[in-house]
């Protein structure tokens, strides 16, 4: 049976809150690990290219899996935008392979921004997902009104 065939297990409410935190560590690490390796000297930095790429690929994956057990909606998404970073690295490794190490700094330095951002986004929508329905349409309703009821000039 393939990963792609087994069923998605849902994850209790309550260890959401642990799950949440073990991914932030895992993309801090592995914004550490991207940082130290884009300062490494240049025979070094080649060589170590390809397992960057295989720990992003392995971070992506992880998240992914989680965010399928959440039963988080915009998954998709999610994938879609992984996707087109792991495609980027993949084109700058063999460049980078050739030794193209500008490129291969450029592209380090480009993704532990877009991991920056990526990780905002990701702990906000894990956070949402670890609500319970109730609390999370609490939450809506009062943004909601909020914006309903600022004053026009504010609009």
């Amino acid at each position: 049976m393939t990963l792609s065939r087994i069923p998605p297990r849902r994850v209790p409410r309550n260890s959401t809150r642990a799950i949440c935190a073990a991914i932030r560590h895992a993309r801090k690490h592995l914004c550490s690990r991207l940082l130290h390796a884009s300062s490494a000297p240049d025979e070094r930095f080649v060589r170590a290219f390809p397992s960057l790429v295989a720990a992003v690929e392995a971070g992506f994956r992880h998240e992914e899996m989680v965010m399928e057990a959440l039963g988080y909606a915009s998954l998709h998404a999610h994938r879609a935008e992984n996707a087109t970073l792991l495609a980027a690295l993949h084109r700058a490794a063999s460049l980078v392979e050739d030794g193209d190490v500008a490129l291969g700094r450029q592209v380090l330095a480009a993704l532990l921004d877009l991991l920056s951002l990526h990780r905002l986004t990701t702990d906000l929508t894990l956070a949402m997902a670890a609500r319970p329905a109730a609390v999370r349409l609490r939450v809506r309703g009062r943004a909601l009104r909020a914006h309903l009821h600022r004053p026009r000039h504010a609009r």
